[in-house]
């Protein structure tokens, strides 16, 4: 079972930022989680949210900034005050980095408010110009996106991400072209993860935030869990270094 680190090290560093992806790395970790943005200049950019109130000392919607004045926003010291002058990374910062190490990328396209296909179209050419398609595995909770993806770049792998448990979840993953299921944990979900991954349908449980979880998710035969804690993760299940 793989170990993912959700918006990298963002329990030891701040979220979605080069200092939680550089810090997930340490650790033998299989992949990195991350949310994409649009910036107003039309970039994807590295955030969770909507807006940058929660992350930044700045505050207003992620769309209304250009990358360059997103980048002057403090990322950082909300979080801890060493950390004090990371920035809000663009998609393509990641992605250049990711070339040295060898992981899966799990992106997260966050729903934007209009122009859906152009939305999409940049953050695949991100990918396809960066050269790196077998490396990364978009996730949506917009399922209409997943179409899009695979009719842009079908060679992209895909995942439908869902807090709660679809009925007939693998077909409908197939139904929407999506190549797996992203499912939060939970006692409901438990049930079908190992009745999905029978069907050969790659299944990662994110919020995953103790050992007896994983332990759980590893015997339902589940492919990865996404996790905040991938130093509590790794060391408990014996992985070692790369």
């Amino acid at each position: 079972m793989d170990i993912i680190a959700h918006r990298g090290n963002n329990r030891y560093t701040p979220e979605n930022t080069m200092a939680a992806f550089m810090s997930a790395v340490k650790y033998p970790i299989k992949g990195i989680e991350f949310d994409i943005q649009w910036s107003k200049d039309n970039i994807p950019v590295v955030i969770h949210d909507s807006t940058i109130n929660r992350t930044t000392n700045g505050s207003g919607a992620v769309r209304s900034f250009t990358l360059q004045e997103l980048k002057q926003f403090d990322a950082g010291s909300s979080f801890k005050e060493s950390f004090r002058g990371e920035k809000i990374p663009s998609f393509a910062e990641v992605l250049n980095w990711s070339k040295d190490h060898s992981l899966k990328l799990h992106v997260e396209l966050k729903q934007q408010s209009d122009n859906h296909h152009l939305f999409v179209k940049s953050c695949v050419n991100e990918i396809l110009q960066h050269g790196v398609t077998h490396s990364v595995i978009i996730s949506t909770f917009y399922h209409p996106y997943i179409a899009e993806i695979k009719k842009q770049a079908p060679e992209i792998e895909t995942a439908l991400l869902t807090k709660t448990p679809i009925f007939r979840g693998p077909n409908y993953a197939q139904k929407i072209k999506a190549d797996g299921i992203h499912i939060r944990h939970s006692f409901q979900s438990i049930r079908y993860y190992r009745r999905w991954s029978k069907k050969n349908v790659p299944v990662r449980v994110y919020n995953i935030k103790t050992i007896r979880e994983a332990k759980i998710c590893k015997l339902c035969g589940v492919d990865a869990i996404i996790t905040d804690d991938p130093r509590a993760m790794t060391e408990d299940f014996g992985l070692s270094d790369r």
